[in-house]
This record gives C-alpha cells, sequence and structure tokens, in this order.
C-alpha cells in the first residue's frame, strides 16, 4: 500500500458516512488544484473495551482498519463520481498523531468538526486540536454540512498588529483566489476590563486609522500579488475570538495562524485558535507558523 502524501489532499476518516462534509470539502479542493486525496484512518490495536470486555489483535484491527478506508473510498468516489483521484491508508497509532505525521508532505489535512453526538464530539475534537497543533501544513476543521457553493462567502483571516503572521494572509489570499471570494482581513484587540476603558478613552481616531495603514503597508506585496482579490481591512476594539466566530457564520472560511513549539509534550494552540476551532460556523484553516 503506497502511504506517501506528496502534495496531497489528507482526510482523516474514521468510517463510512461520517466524515461526508470533510470529503466533499476536500474534493472540491483538488478538483479545483489538480491534487489527489488521500484517505486516512488511524487504529489501534484494541477497540474501547463494552462489556464483556472486547480485545483486537494487531492484525484483526489492521483488517478492519482496511476494510473501513475502503468503504470511505466508495463513499468519496459516489461523491464525486470517480472524478478525482484517491488512495487510502490505514495507519497505527492515535489520530492526531498520524495526521500530524502525514502532513509533512501533504498539501492540506483535512479534519470534520461538530458531531451531533457528544463522544463524537470528544474524539473529533481531540483530533482536531492535536493535529491543528502538529500539523507541518495548514490543517482545515470543516463543519458538519459543508456545501460547496457556486459564490462562496468571504475569507476571514484574524491577524495580530502589522498583519502577522503573513504566512496566515498568504493562505488567505491564495484561497480567495482560487474560489473567487473576497478576503477580508482584521485585526482585533480589547484589554482587560480594568484598564480597557482608559485606554480606549486615549486612543485617538488617529490611531486607529493608523493601525489600518500598518496593515495595508504589511500586505502591500501580497495585494500585488493576487490583483483580483478584492480586499477590506479592518481594525476592530473587540474579543478576537468574538469577531472570528461571528464573522464564520456568513464566512466560507475562516484562517487563523499557529506558531510552531519546540515542546512536543502536547498540543500547542492558543486560546483564540481553539475556540475558534470550536465554536465557528464555517471551516477554519489553522495555518503553521515558523520552524517546529
Amino acid at each position: 500500500m503506497d502511504t506517501s502524501t506528496e502534495g496531497a489532499v489528507v482526510v482523516g476518516v474514521t468510517g463510512p458516512g461520517r466524515e461526508t462534509a470533510a470529503l466533499r470539502f476536500a474534493a472540491d479542493l483538488a478538483t479545483r488544484e489538480g491534487t489527489e486525496v488521500v484517505l486516512v484512518h488511524a487504529y489501534g490495536t484494541a477497540l474501547p473495551p463494552p462489556p464483556p470486555s472486547v480485545l483486537m489483535t494487531y492484525a484483526e484491527a489492521a483488517d478492519v482498519a482496511e476494510w473501513l478506508v475502503k468503504e470511505v473510498r466508495e463513499e468519496l468516489e459516489e461523491l464525486t463520481g470517480g472524478a478525482v483521484p484517491v488512495r487510502t491508508a490505514a495507519v497505527a497509532g492515535t489520530a492526531s498523531h498520524v495526521l500530524a505525521e502525514q502532513s509533512a508532505t501533504s498539501r492540506l489535512v483535512v479534519v470534520q468538526h461538530r458531531d451531533p453526538h457528544w463522544l463524537g464530539r470528544l474524539f473529533v475534537g481531540s483530533t482536531i486540536a492535536g493535529t491543528a497543533a502538529h500539523g507541518r501544513c495548514p490543517v482545515v476543521s470543516v463543519p458538519m454540512g459543508w456545501q460547496p457553493t457556486d459564490e462562496p462567502g468571504e475569507v476571514v483571516v484574524g491577524v495580530h498588529e502589522g498583519a502577522a503572521p503573513l504566512e496566515a494572509v498568504l493562505a488567505g489570499f491564495e484561497w480567495a483566489a482560487s474560489t473567487g471570494a473576497a478576503l477580508r482581513v482584521i485585526h482585533a484587540w480589547r484589554l482587560d476590563p480594568a484598564y480597557d476603558d482608559i485606554i480606549t478613552a486615549r486612543v485617538a481616531p488617529e490611531w486607529h486609522a493608523e493601525q489600518v495603514r500598518a496593515l495595508e503597508s504589511a500586505m502591500g506585496e501580497l495585494r500585488r500579488a493576487h490583483p483580483s482579490v478584492p480586499v477590506a481591512v479592518e481594525v476592530r476594539h473587540q474579543w478576537p475570538t468574538e469577531v472570528l466566530v461571528g464573522e464564520s457564520r456568513t464566512a466560507s472560511l475562516v484562517v487563523v495562524g499557529r506558531h510552531a513549539s519546540h515542546w512536543r509534550g502536547g498540543a500547542h494552540l492558543g486560546s483564540t485558535a481553539r475556540t475558534v476551532l470550536r465554536e465557528a460556523r464555517s471551516a477554519v484553516m489553522v495555518v503553521p507558523v515558523g520552524s517546529p
């Protein structure tokens, strides 16, 4: 079995009918970019033990995993009429670790969020957080029910002052250009309530205008490289998570950056990324920034 994912769109799957939205999203991207989809299922040597305890050997787990990912492949081929090249990989290990490893050479890793069952939310949520925290390529979390549209909503990118990180802004520009969407770059800020009113009262309109000019200047080369993309730049006095989750109600994609960490002991997503992944109504892209 070929488990390479060079330049491919990788989709983490758990079974047929469970990640249909993620399959649609991946197929849509693969069609636009002329690449293939690789369906990846991670498995262990034992299943959760319902009474009475049922343990599986490594060989049995591998056989089940191969059958399962084959069923998902048939689902994708039915969705696309066989128009999208697809391969499968069943890999031993935890889902977040396996997908993070696959991301080293992938174009994109796609997972699905918002399972209606609380156990599904717990499992998928931990997979999304772990994959996004350690992914080497952009990781996209897709909501249930996602469908491609003829006229996508805006691509929204959350940034710090000076449009940092520019890697996230670049990803936003590229996505907007490939889908025909407009781009909205937002820097939202708010302070602790003890200081916010005092500081805000001293912030003149000139400061707000200067921040907008700084964002525009930092994005100058990216705008020139993507002249077809309509761009709006905003500075808002709001909590960043509040802004991005709110924008996700109409956006086609929300993009945030994630700085690399040298510590490999756990997930390293900032509070903004974690909240947006958990609460967003749209697809969310987490873009790695810097080298691990």
